[in-house]
């Protein structure tokens, strides 16, 4: 699944113990770094997107002229995580050894107690995690520890990988798993003091225990399948939270019967919803595109690799079945290397069933991977009217596809590289665009919205269909 998650850390302020304090020598370190520059040097296909070459380099040398003393291993991530980030590719991960997936990877004990939800670049309480900490649903967070929440909000936004330019996946990060980022980049804390302004403005201070991981509960995640309403006329809804096979029978029985059903009916407006999509399987994108279509399209222009797949790092690493068989696939064109085994470079025709009229696209900064190649396209050609924030994924593509596994020799830090580059097939004013897929009518939720559980961004589209 093309899915991003990153877990970062930063400055350790209190004194708790990480899981695990085995120290690495500087040669041990050296070791690892290396290993870890050629598997992005050999590897990545977008190591230089959104970066020239000799700012890469530069880099490299910085972090390795400051491996010259021992380091632990949440060290070492410290250094190298910030780098990581600076790449623009929000699929890209860093993790500790067999916990790519895990927030609270470093520490048991110390979480902030409380979820945040953040906006327009403040902080906001949603609710706590535990009885004991009490501040209510909707008071604004001022500082922490004698830290200023903007502050903070810039040390965690420099390590949360992204792609590109993109701030919106940032925000949903923070929102989603603040505890986590707070605890393994400022550090655990046994107590927190808390500078607040409730709603009606009134300042205060406060004092919480830092709870442990184990404390952190969230709402249950609710599967949805796909869904198609009729929300008012001949208004039609399409909501798609994943492109993965979610219903009996599967994403094209689904397609093919929801779009026959919307021209039986003669729906004339069509709002498709994508918030929180964060991707799936490619064909499904184009798949879906063709039901929309007004004329023939093309979807990718080329998948890049980095090189022609023979790499130097292959004893730390695991790789794609097959890969082997798919590099004469590789094809050198000019100064990039090309994968032509794949589809979606094509000229594709428009469905029988293709929906004619007007379409609305709803999207947050979680519509990331194949859900904002979608939106890029559907942009590109000016089909539909954007409503809610920017794509959580860059306008011009993204790094996934396969991914080399790299597991460091000493530290054991995992690192997995996606191996192939996808560019969008864009006009060239959108070609090298390095923030999302804009929106034409900005709505983002307020902390009341969000505690109402009012949803404006339907409202918009509803409205602008009246």
């Amino acid at each position: 699944m093309k899915k991003s998650f990153l877990l970062a850390i930063g400055l350790v302020v209190i004194a708790y113990t990480a899981s695990s304090q085995q120290v690495f020598m500087p040669a041990e370190l050296k070791q690892d770094f290396s290993i870890l520059r050629k598997a992005l040097e050999e590897a990545h296909p977008g190591l230089y997107r959104y970066n020239s070459r000799d700012k890469i380099r530069g880099e490299f040398a910085k972090l390795e002229r400051q491996l010259n003393k021992v380091m632990t291993e949440l060290e070492f991530f410290r250094l190298v995580n910030p780098f990581i980030a600076g790449i623009g590719d929000g699929h890209t991960k860093f993790h500790r050894d067999g916990k790519p997936d895990d927030y609270f990877a470093f520490f048991d004990d110390g979480y902030f107690p409380f979820q945040l939800y953040f906006r327009d670049g403040k902080a906001y309480v949603r609710h706590s995690y535990v009885q004991d900490a009490t501040l209510p649903a909707g008071t604004e967070i001022k500082s922490i520890n004698g830290r200023k929440m903007e502050d903070i909000m810039s040390l965690l936004f420099r390590q949360v990988l992204a792609d590109g330019d993109v701030t919106s996946w940032k925000y949903e990060e923070l929102s989603d798993q603040f505890a986590g980022y707070y605890a393994t980049f400022i550090g655990p804390s046994k107590q927190l003091r808390i500078e607040y302004k409730e709603v009606m403005g009134k300042k205060g201070k406060l004092t919480v225990r830092g709870i442990k991981r184990n404390e952190i509960t969230k709402q249950p995640v609710v599967n949805e399948g796909f869904q198609l309403t009729y929300p008012s006329g001949k208004v039609a809804l399409l909501r798609i939270p994943v492109f993965q096979e979610a219903t009996e029978g599967g994403f094209a029985h689904f397609l093919s019967t929801a779009f026959a059903e919307i021209k039986a009916k003669g729906i004339t407006s069509l709002i498709i919803d994508l918030r929180g999509n964060e991707g799936g399987t490619d064909a499904f994108g184009f798949e879906l595109y063709s039901y929309l279509a007004l004329k023939p399209f093309r979807y990718y222009d080329r998948f890049t690799t980095a090189s022609d797949g023979n790499f130097s790092f292959l004893q730390y690493a695991s790789l794609p079945p097959q890969f082997d068989y798919l590099k004469q696939f590789i094809v050198k064109v000019g100064n990039e290397y090309h994968f032509t085994a794949k589809e979606g470079l094509d000229v594709r025709q428009p469905k029988t069933d293709a929906f004619q009229d007007k379409l609305y696209i709803l999207q947050n900064g979680r519509s990331f991977s194949v859900t904002s190649e979608f939106a890029a396209i559907a942009r590109d050609n000016n089909r539909a009217v954007f409503v809610g924030e920017e794509s959580g994924g860059t306008f011009q593509g993204d790094n996934s596809g396969a991914f080399a596994i790299v597991k460091l020799p000493n530290t054991k830090i995992g690192l997995a590289v996606p191996l192939l580059g996808y560019y969008m097939h864009l006009s060239p004013k959108h070609a090298t665009a390095r923030g999302g897929v804009p929106v034409d009518h900005t709505v983002r939720p307020t902390i009341t919205d969000v505690l109402k559980n009012r949803d404006v961004v339907l409202e918009k589209a509803l409205q602008l269909i009246k």
